[in-house]
């Protein structure tokens, strides 16, 4: 007899019934299936439509053309060293018998930095002087003696020969104690006791009592003392190809730096016409240098610094605000606004001075302009971050007051426009 696992005899009168789906319970599922599909769909299709289709923002503002001094410019970053440098040699061979300075030591125009043996140098002082003596004592003879005035020109040559060699002789001694061509500060001490030095070293062979003043804000160099002038500085960097044109030598310079608080004042000493680099994308770039106005003790060689040349300034200049020009029909207009009636103007523009554009005709001071701008919902998709660039052209809701826009940064000229943006 079969059984089943609840205990009863398959036959049994008391044994549970298995339950059967009919067809109107089917029924029921599938209608209740559909219904929680179907809303799901339709609920997901309204979100993001409602996120697609979300409105943007239409602002307008009036503003008026202002008439101004206005100016260009253009920045570089730049390094800064001394303007004066001298990297400093023996000039005569000879052993190093004392080193009266260390790097970092202040120094006197002419105050000793070195000594070398100076015996030999000695010895050729005194036989310069002695050769000299011979010589004059020849002259005398010849001249005393009525000799032919072969003999007497062949005699003052001699004396010439043995007075320069004694001057000589005597520079040689004089080098042989190294002193400071300029008042500064020991940058760099290459030089020991003991140390060989002069021609016989491979030395430079400068003026040691004058050094050679270079130009380079480097403390490396192979020189036995570089000195540097720490009072009077200058900013080296470098332009692209576009302002060789605008950088002119004695234009005025803003200055500043990491060391201090207050801006600097320069003028541009020199542009160089011949390219120094070449950037990865093709860009030339071409040598600026420019000097410091006044003292500064607390600056520092090799430290970067930002300048900013002025090279520009325009008087009574009219301007409106780069975003209120638009082109139409090829033509250059904005919206002029007269007792609340909008009319369209062409206008003619001239130079781009940051988020304002010169208006050389069309407009007068004191005239009204419109500029409408579309700010999207912030419920918009991904791209509502690329569409900023209808705000205001670069000032934004809040550009026009000197305050952060809220579009990106204007770039290059208004329809028409020159396109000589201030940098």
């Amino acid at each position: 007899m079969t059984t089943e696992e609840t205990g009863f005899p398959a036959d049994s009168p008391d044994a549970p019934r298995k339950r059967r789906m009919t067809w109107k319970k089917w029924l029921a599922l599938g209608v209740a299936a559909v219904i929680v599909l179907g809303g799901a769909g339709v609920g997901t299709f309204l979100l993001l439509r409602g996120s697609q289709s979300s409105a943007a923002t239409t602002f307008s503002r009036t503003v008026q053309a202002t008439k101004g001094t206005q100016t260009l410019s253009v920045s570089l970053d730049g390094t800064l060293s001394p303007q004066k440098e001298s990297d400093v040699n023996f000039a005569v061979s000879g052993t190093v018998t004392k080193v009266a300075v260390k790097a970092g030591a202040a120094v006197k125009k002419g105050q000793k930095l070195a000594t070398i043996d100076d015996s030999e140098l000695q010895n050729a002082v005194d036989l310069a002087e002695a050769n000299l003596t011979t010589a004059e004592a020849n002259l005398t003879e010849v001249e005393d003696n009525d000799g032919s005035s072969a003999a007497i020109r062949s005699a003052k040559a001699q004396v010439t020969s043995a007075s320069a060699a004694l001057t000589s002789a005597k520079q040689d001694l004089k080098d042989a104690t190294l002193r400071s061509p300029i008042a500064g500060t020991v940058a760099s001490v290459d030089v020991e006791v003991g140390d060989s030095v002069g021609s016989s070293s491979g030395g430079s062979g400068s003026s040691g009592s004058s050094g050679s003043t270079s130009g380079s804000s480097s403390s490396s160099s192979t020189a036995q003392f570089v000195i540097i002038a720490t009072s009077k500085w200058k900013v080296e960097g470098s332009i692209s190809a576009s302002d060789l044109s605008s950088v002119k030598a004695g234009q005025k310079v803003s200055v500043t730096t990491d060391a201090t608080t207050d801006a600097l004042t320069g003028t541009v000493a020199s542009v160089g016409i011949v390219a120094t680099s070449t950037s990865d994308n093709g860009t030339a770039t071409f040598p600026v240098v420019i000097t410091l106005s006044g003292t500064h003790k607390d600056l520092y060689s090799g430290t970067t610094a930002t300048a900013v040349i002025t090279t520009g300034t325009y008087d009574d200049v009219l301007t409106v605000p780069t975003a209120a020009i638009r082109t139409e029909n090829d033509k250059t207009v904005v919206t002029k606004v007269t007792d609340g009636s909008n009319s369209t103007v062409e206008v003619e523009v001239g130079k781009v001075f940051g988020n304002y554009t010169q208006v050389t005709s069309g407009l007068s001071e004191g005239d009204s302009v419109l500029i409408t701008f579309t700010r999207p919902s912030s419920s918009s998709t991904s791209s509502s971050s690329q569409e900023g660039g209808g705000l205001l052209g670069g000032a934004g809701a809040g550009g026009l007051d000197g305050n952060a826009g809220g579009g990106p940064a204007g770039g290059g000229a208004p329809p028409g426009g020159s396109g000589q943006g201030g940098r």
